[in-house]
């Protein structure tokens, strides 16, 4: 089972993009508020994603671009993994190749 914890620059976004990663077969989506960090006030809501393979994991990438361009402000998605880290915004993850890139990036220790 592979845990990754998305972050949302935009708080109001975190109910829609729970929705659409539950949807996705194999995932189970769960919102948690997450500590603050150093010198921040407030805690964040946050996303863990539980996915029983890197197959799923990029499913639920690949729903990202279209919850991106759906919102009216901009918005970045954070996607962590033990200690890796992957921001994504706007328009790149268009390339299906970028996919592939970013669940390697998360994924590097397997």
């Amino acid at each position: 089972m592979y845990e990754v914890v998305l972050t949302l620059s935009e708080p109001a976004g975190v109910g829609p993009l729970s929705r659409r990663l539950g949807a996705v077969p194999g995932a189970v989506v769960t919102r948690k508020r997450s500590r603050p960090g150093a010198g921040e006030l407030g805690a964040a809501e946050v996303i863990q994603l539980l996915v029983p393979s890197s197959a799923v994991l990029a499913v639920a990438i690949r729903t990202l671009p279209a919850f991106i361009r759906s919102r009216r402000s901009s918005v970045t998605v954070k996607l962590t993994r033990g200690d890796r880290t992957v921001t994504l915004s706007g328009g790149n993850l268009d390339d299906p190749q970028k996919v592939f890139e970013i669940v390697e990036r998360l994924l590097d220790d397997e």
